[in-house]
């Protein structure tokens, strides 16, 4: 293989991996998790998880297919939409949400993980010349940013409920 085939193909490995890794951590953690809104996160988290996997591994493919010489192109992140969603949802949940100690530590875990990934994506943004390529990475850091930005509500949820839902009227 070429070498730069491989140089730009191994973060994409990395990526996938981390993906893979966040995907078993949320389904683990909605195995876990008491309350019915932390599963519905770990969930939702978890199918998010599945996309990326997918759009990873199909920016890969094409890579590897043309020998690095066809970049796909990524359209724009629509995380910001999917996020209002998801506090939508939550705040539908109002009386049947009873967070636990258990939950705030699994959101915390889950949000040093997310913001581990989105610095891996950042540092391929910074170490790339390909337009495409980082354009890719930084739909990536778009997607874990959303994530972490959920991962912050909820834990804003479980610290001060009566704020939290103060702040969705």
């Amino acid at each position: 293989m070429d070498k730069n085939l491989a140089g730009l193909l191994e973060p994409l490995s990395i990526a996938l991996k981390l993906e893979e890794e966040g995907k078993r951590f949320f389904v683990e953690a909605a195995s876990k998790v008491t309350s019915k809104s932390a599963k519905q996160t770990f969930e939702f988290l978890a199918a998010e998880e599945d996309k990326h996997i997918q759009r990873i591994r199909e920016f890969y493919h094409t890579l590897e297919n043309s020998g690095g010489e066809v970049v796909p192109e990524t359209e724009a992140s629509d995380a910001d939409s999917r996020l209002v969603a998801f506090n939508d949802r939550m705040a539908r949940l109002r009386d049947e949400i009873n967070p636990t100690i258990s939950d705030l530590e699994a959101y915390k875990t889950a949000l040093k993980f997310e913001n581990g990934a989105e610095e891996f994506y950042a540092r391929q943004v910074a170490a790339s010349g390909n337009a495409n390529i980082k354009k890719f990475y930084t739909w990536l850091i778009n997607e874990e940013a959303m994530h972490a930005r959920v991962l912050k509500s909820c834990v804003q949820f479980v610290e001060d409920p009566a704020n939290w839902f103060k702040g969705r009227q």
